[in-house]
């Protein structure tokens, strides 16, 4: 498949890591959450607390259900955009999903960097209940899965090519 669709915790480096991959491989980049932010004219955390994390939840999934078939693409998913099967399974559908999988610390320290953002279900028990929550959902719809940890947004695009190349040659193979 000619398309890669980054899933992970806010801060996991989708966006960071995705552009990277993006210009290695000379394909584009789609980042869903800044499809949001151009529909609303709002940054995505004015987006949210605007509609509700509810309402915001159906607005990243019809974002994603809106993607055509996407050739040559690196896309940038909400790292909500996993509660809906309907896009997970569409993405599955029109690229290989990749979890960047990041350690909780790790996660922290990104997202501490950009504060305010927009992630829902933080006012419901903190980070780590969110990951908890979150984890078992990437790892079901992800075809693969790239471990992180404090490395820069070039060693985890590094890593993901690595990693893709690996995974693309043994689907050759079989």
């Amino acid at each position: 498949m000619q398309a890669m669709a980054l899933i992970g915790m806010p801060g996991a480096g989708k966006s960071a890591a995705g552009r990277i991959v993006a210009d290695r491989l000379e394909w584009d980049f789609l980042d869903t959450d800044r499809l949001i932010e151009q529909r609303f004219g709002l940054k995505l955390q004015a987006v949210i607390e605007l509609v509700g994390a509810e309402a915001f939840g159906l607005i990243e999934e019809q974002t994603v259900l809106s993607l055509e078939a996407a050739q040559r693409t690196v896309i940038a998913t909400g790292g909500s955009v996993v509660y809906s099967e309907a896009a997970m399974l569409h993405l599955r559908s029109i690229a290989t999903v990749v979890f960047l999988d990041l350690p909780v610390g790790a996660i922290r320290s990104h997202i501490a960097l950009e504060a305010p953002r927009g992630i829902v279900g933080m006012d419901q028990g903190g980070l780590e209940e969110l990951y908890a929550q979150r984890f078992p959902l990437y790892r079901k719809y992800a075809q693969m899965v790239v471990l992180l940890d404090s490395c820069t947004p070039e060693e985890a695009a590094a890593r993901v090519l690595s990693q893709w190349q690996e995974y693309h040659a043994a689907d050759r193979q079989s």
